[in-house]
């Protein structure tokens, strides 16, 4: 493993104590000092953790749930939590709490998302929320190393919009002929951050 990946400060965010713990395992096992390894339980705690330290990538699960009630119910009706309307009460959502939350402590760190296997709206809700990768369960520390190295190596440019803010959901970055106007240019920003 390269000394720039070895440096990398990782939070995993994953409700079961034991499943943080292997993941966190797995990835010292790889190469990533304890010492850069952060878990949190819930996306509320890994906001907090963000606000305090400064984290190169976050691995979260799809399943994540509040271990503390976190949200008041107004009279109206209203969910109101100190991260307004977009509150992280689970995996996706704590994604896109982190791109378009004002708030938002990193809104650019890249996301690995862990999701349950065979669940392809949880795929597209995720990239849609803007992950950066996505990886189904049951976890392969080989599957985890190469998520990782296509994260660091591989970086998309990160694209916002009225619509979405995350990486470019794309792979391959084409070029139109000579003369053609990408329609979706016109209302997206590009911009281009650095993960190592």
């Amino acid at each position: 493993m390269s000394a720039s990946l070895k440096n990398m400060s990782i939070l995993v965010l994953d409700n079961e104590k034991k499943i943080a713990q292997m993941i966190t395992d797995v990835l010292n096992k790889l190469g990533f000092p304890m010492g850069n390894l952060h878990r949190a339980a819930d996306g509320f705690d890994g906001l907090e953790l963000l606000r305090k330290r400064s984290v190169d990538m976050v691995i979260v699960d799809w399943e994540l749930l509040p271990q503390k009630e976190y949200i008041d119910l107004a009279e109206n009706g209203v969910v109101r939590t100190r991260w307004g309307d977009i509150s992280p009460v689970n995996g996706a959502s704590f994604v896109r709490c982190l791109r378009r939350s004002p708030h938002s402590p990193n809104p650019f760190v890249p996301v690995l998302m862990l999701t349950p296997p065979a669940e392809l709206g949880h795929i597209l809700f995720a990239r849609d929320a803007g992950v950066n990768e996505i990886l189904v369960k049951p976890i392969v520390a080989e599957d985890l190393a190469r998520r990782i190295v296509q994260i660091v190596e591989h970086p998309r440019e990160f694209i916002t919009c009225t619509a979405y803010r995350g990486p470019c959901r794309r792979r391959k970055q084409s070029t139109l002929p000579a003369g053609k106007l990408d329609r979706r240019r016109k209302d997206i920003k590009i911009i281009r951050h650095n993960v190592a």
